[in-house]
């Protein structure tokens, strides 16, 4: 069996955690932190010869030639445009997510909660505690933003479109409601977790909503972006090391069984 070659790539510091995971696993493991395609990082792979890449969670700009790598390299991404993951997967490599990897995005929804919390208190300076809360979709991130600010005695509503999400947010003893514009406060706190333009601000409404989903967020084109926020990338910005952790370990569990 050849001796596997790592190189992570991303610029936030969890993914420097993520290498010295592996470096302690005594993998041979590179970094470059970028989230781009530059002329560094070209060289460093025509260097290296990675045998294993890991690409940074919110995708890396540019692209990457298929036939800049040796045959077979394993690329392990986050986000990433289907065309780019045809191109490699063209050129012979394997492409697979760890976004797709049931452990770590559990971890990674609990730390963006966590984090998020954080983010609310510098950005309202008002406590959780007595505070009303919307929280937009109840899957992972919901149901941990739900989780987080529930524990911290917040008056929390949650909004879903799926009577699966609505029924599961009753059970475990939150107000639920059907997703709608309409059904929103004109007021207050909204946390998106839906990655998909739904919301379209009401013109007297100061509702402020909390974006956590990923691009292109809940926004519909040409509603008013006042009172709306975006905070994404929140466990390598709050918690890099820990996130760094999940990450590696989440990858080296996608491997076992097959190297």
């Amino acid at each position: 069996m050849n001796e596997s070659r790592w190189l992570v790539v991303g610029a936030d510091e969890r993914m420097q955690s993520c290498a010295l995971v592996l470096q302690a696993a005594k993998h041979t493991c590179d970094v470059c932190r970028t989230d781009e395609v530059t002329d560094e990082l070209i060289d460093l792979i025509e260097r290296s010869e990675p045998t294993h890449i890991i690409l940074p969670v919110r995708g890396l700009a540019g692209v990457l030639p298929a036939d800049l790598f040796k045959d077979n390299v394993r690329f392990f991404t986050g986000l990433m445009d289907d065309e780019v993951r045809l191109q490699l997967e063209q050129g012979g490599h394997e492409v697979r997510s760890y976004l797709t990897e049931e452990r770590f995005v559990w971890n990674n929804a609990w730390l963006t909660a966590e984090a998020f919390i954080s983010e609310f208190w510098t950005r309202t300076k008002e406590p959780a505690a007595g505070t009303a809360i919307a929280i937009a979709g109840f899957g992972r991130v919901g149901r941990m933003a739900a989780e987080a600010f529930s524990a911290l005695g917040a008056d929390l509503t949650v909004y879903a479109r799926s009577g699966t999400q609505l029924g599961e947010a009753e059970a475990r003893g939150y107000k639920a409601e059907l997703l709608h514009t309409e059904n929103l406060p004109a007021s207050g706190y909204l946390v998106n977790t839906i990655p998909f333009p739904w919301f379209e601000r009401k013109a007297d409404s100061t509702l402020h909503v909390f974006e956590l989903a990923s691009m292109p967020g809940c926004l519909k084109p040409g509603s008013s972006s006042a009172y709306y926020t975006v905070h994404l990338g929140l466990p390598g910005k709050h918690f890099p090391h820990r996130a760094g952790e999940y990450l590696a370990q989440a990858v080296l569990r996608m491997c076992r069984g097959k190297e």
